[in-house]
């Protein structure tokens, strides 16, 4: 398989989707695809099909939900011991659509690894409080919704 790159800007709201959905699509034949949104708050996204650590499934953007990787569509609170679906959508949304390393395991386990994926997610894009649980504030980030 192969890897679609595309480029999203610190805010990742004022792109808006309709530019990743674009570069998406766009780059469907080549395997690569590149969205220029310049400026210097510019984030690079990459959604790996064949990275080992990544999500079996694939995140796709969805009109009702956001970014959505098949796991999780609903918003409720996880944070460090929680298990389950909704954890692994956690998990797979870092792994896909933000540039966070190394890539977390899509276990279902919010444990330390998580935790402090998810801290860096708040911060990065300013999702107060930076406390590392994921509320409806840092789900509706993390689905761009």
């Amino acid at each position: 398989m192969g890897e679609a790159f595309m480029a999203i800007s610190a805010t990742r709201r004022t792109v808006g989707i309709g530019v990743a959905t674009l570069a998406l699509l766009g780059g469907a034949a080549s395997g690569v695809a590149t969205a220029q949104t310049g400026g210097a708050g510019t984030v690079a996204v990459r959604a790996h099909a064949d990275d080992a650590s990544a999500a079996a499934k694939t995140c796709e953007y969805t009109s009702k939900y956001g970014w959505y990787c098949g796991y999780y569509k609903g918003n409720a609170t996880v944070r460090t011991g929680s298990k389950g679906n909704a954890v692994r959508e956690v998990q797979a949304l870092i792994n896909q659509t933000t540039t966070y390393k190394p890539k977390l395991s899509v276990d279902g386990d919010f444990g330390s690894k998580t935790k402090k994926a998810v801290v860096w997610f708040q911060k990065t894009y300013k999702v107060k409080p930076y406390d590392g649980i994921v509320g409806k504030k840092t789900w509706a980030e993390l689905r761009l919704k």
